[in-house]
């Protein structure tokens, strides 16, 4: 992967968490039933692994992670 390449994948991931904490922002305070609580609680555990593979040189990881956090955290605020 070429440096250009590897910036690409670590803005498009930084931008998916961004807008996955947004949506966490948006359930803060709110009284979620036990499932969506446990979907939020997957939401954090996945932003935290994607931080950590990204620290740790996985852009690949850190990308799917952070995928995966923003599509269950969409989930949650949808009406």
């Amino acid at each position: 992967m070429t440096e250009a390449q590897a910036a690409k994948m670590r803005s498009n991931t930084a931008t998916l968490l961004n807008e996955t904490e947004s949506n966490l922002q948006k359930l803060s305070g709110k009284n979620l039933p036990a499932d969506q609580q446990e979907t939020a609680d997957q939401v954090r555990q996945f932003v935290e692994q994607s931080k950590e593979a990204d620290q740790n040189g996985d852009l690949q990881r850190a990308a799917s992670l952070a995928n995966k956090a923003k599509l269950l955290s969409d989930a949650l605020v949808k009406p």
